[in-house]
């Protein structure tokens, strides 16, 4: 729960929630940094993914959730695609950046990550795979370059531990 530069906590979802998205493991962390600022971590791993069973996409769970999309950009952060989507519900904003992860592939667009899927379960014999996400608010008078730079920060030190969850 601790990187060079974040402390994190460990949450919970309900177990109802648990159920209903029927992922083998998750992880759900909020972490902060020496200047209070603040990430969401979450991330939903599906040992066998299958119809009905696979991560949810976060385009699919953000209005449900009573969020408004304002913006959706694919981007390359780090080295690999990553959605960026910064979300509004009345005066809130927050950035959002998630990508689907497992078989040695980072993938942003959610129907490439089911073609791989179908690709991988006929010739690997595998449907194994995570969502990962990263949302940090928006804070009134704050740049979105700002909170960009929070959550770039952050997967930075968080991405190399991945490796070692998520198989390849």
């Amino acid at each position: 729960m601790a990187f060079p530069n974040w402390q994190g906590q460990h949450d919970k979802l309900s177990p109802q929630v648990v159920e209903k998205l029927g992922m083998t493991d998750y992880l759900l962390a909020n972490y902060s940094n020496k200047s209070h600022q603040a990430v969401n971590f979450y991330v939903a791993y599906y040992q066998s993914q299958r119809k009905g069973v696979s991560p949810h996409s976060p385009r699919v769970c953000i209005p449900g959730g009573g969020w408004e999309i304002a913006d959706l950009q694919r981007l390359e952060v780090g080295g690999h695609p990553i959605n960026r989507v910064l979300i509004k519900k009345g005066n809130q904003r927050q950035l959002v950046y998630y990508w689907f992860q497992g078989h040695g592939r980072i993938v942003a667009n959610e129907y490439i990550n089911k073609w791989y899927l179908f690709i991988d379960s006929i010739i690997k014999n595998r449907t194994d795979g995570a969502l990962v996400r990263v949302v940090t608010s928006v804070a009134e008078h704050e740049s979105l370059i700002d909170a960009d730079n929070r959550l770039i920060n952050f997967m930075a030190d968080v991405e190399p531990e991945l490796q070692h969850y998520i198989l390849d």
